[in-house]
This record gives structure tokens, sequence and C-alpha cells, in this order.
């Protein structure tokens, strides 16, 4: 509905139409995913296990839809906003250009997924790889980078468990890697800390600390227009979870 009836004008200091656009074609893909799994256990002691998955996909889409703001004043259907020069005007500017979704090409999506994962008495250890390309490419055959992809990402947890098994504390540290069509976001790293606490079945606590270094770092997924809009820093998340009756 956004996408075949946005009309209006473009708040927020930056003025230009929206036009709509009822001849929309929907986006249809095509998945094609492979994947192995391998389990074990007790592969050292009686009580632990290994477990290993991996998977390829691939998505071929058709008719892509995006954003077209290239489209110039007095080009059909595109107006011209009468006392609005292209200048700077009382409360932002004016840019003579329209801004329309339209079907300009097709996709295709390639991804690689790859975790292992150790779980014994004493504790937890795994690490996963995840890699993600995309591009479109234009009815005139051009290709381009695909700017809102997820980030491709490594990461390694280490779990340790005490008193018996009522308490775990761990962490992890997440590699992210900006998608190459990106062109504001940027490689970063996270360290994240956590801990649980179950001292009988009907209660468990948790406490979890995410981006314990404070980083400043820009979600692929959230592209701004205008500059670069960072996720928050040191997040502190305390939680109980409690169960009453039978």
């Amino acid at each position: 509905m956004t996408e075949t009836l946005i009309s209006g004008l473009h708040p927020a200091g930056v003025t230009f139409p929206f036009l709509p656009n009822p001849d929309l074609k929907p986006e249809t893909a095509k998945t094609y995913e492979f994947g192995l799994n391998y389990r074990q256990d007790a592969v050292f002691t009686g009580d632990d296990a290994l477990r290993v998955k991996a998977a390829y996909f691939h998505n071929d889409i058709d008719d892509y839809i995006g954003l077209n703001t290239d489209i110039p004043v007095g080009s059909p259907g595109c107006p011209f906003i009468p006392g609005l020069p292209p200048v700077f005007v009382p409360g932002g500017y004016y840019v003579p250009i329209c801004a329309q979704y339209q079907n300009f090409a097709n996709a295709e999506i390639d991804g690689f997924e790859l975790e292992a994962w150790y779980d014994a008495h004493w504790g937890f250890a795994g690490a996963s790889v995840s890699v993600i390309d995309g591009h479109t490419v234009s009815y005139a055959g051009v290709e381009e980078d695909l700017e809102t992809i997820p980030s491709s990402q490594v990461t390694g947890q280490l779990g340790l468990r005490f008193l018996e098994r009522k308490l775990t504390v761990g962490g992890e540290v997440q590699y992210n890697g900006a998608p190459k069509g990106n062109p504001t976001a940027e490689d970063y790293t996270l360290v994240n800390l956590f801990a649980s606490y179950q001292p009988n079945e009907d209660y468990k606590f948790d406490l979890r600390v995410d981006n314990v270094f404070d980083t400043a770092y820009v979600n692929p997924l959230n592209l701004a227009t205008v500059g670069k809009v960072y996720e928050p820093g040191v997040s502190v998340r305390l939680g109980l979870t409690g169960r009453w009756g039978g």
C-alpha cells in the first residue's frame, strides 16, 4: 500500500513530492537452499554433544522495487511547486525532483552460513559465520551492489556453568562486515556479556550487557538518506522469569 499509493511532500526540512505508482508490479523471488547437518553425542565425555550446520542459499528476485529519486521536475506527473525555488527556504530545502517507487531491476542475493556448537557439563562454546552478498541487475543490464542487506558476521561465544549448572556466565564477540553497496555502514565489532541464575525450576534471573565498549556503529538495514544513524550504545537488560501454580 505504501509503495503504490504514497503521495504528498517529504517532511522534515527537505521538500519534494512523492508520486504514487498504481501500476507497480509485485516482487517475485525464487530461493534455492542446500544444507548439511552433523551431530555427535558423547564426543569426549558421556554428557557432551557437538552440532555443526552449514547452508548455502541463492535468491533470484524479479521486478525489484526501489525508490527512484531522480525524476526531474517537469517530467510527466512530476509537478512544479509554486513559490518554492530550488534553493534554501525557511524551514528547509526544496529539492527540484520527485520520488516514486518503481520496478527498475532484478536482483540476486547469495549467502553462506556455518555454525558449530559444543555443549558439555562445564559449559558451552560456539562459533558461526554468515556471509551475504547481493546486487541488482537493471533492465539495461547494469549491476549495482545492494545497499540494505545484513552485514556479514563472524561470532564466537563461550559460556561457563557453576553451582551445579544453576549459574551460567559468558560472553560473545561479533565482527560485522558492512555490505559493499552501503555508503554509510562500516565494519564494526561488538562485545556482549550475559549471565543467568536458575535456583529452581520456577524462577530464573537473566542479565545481559550488549555493546560493552560502547561502539558507534550503523545497521546497514537502516539506511538513512542524510548522514549516519547510529545504533544504541551500551545496553543493559535485566529479566526475571517466574512460574506460579502447577
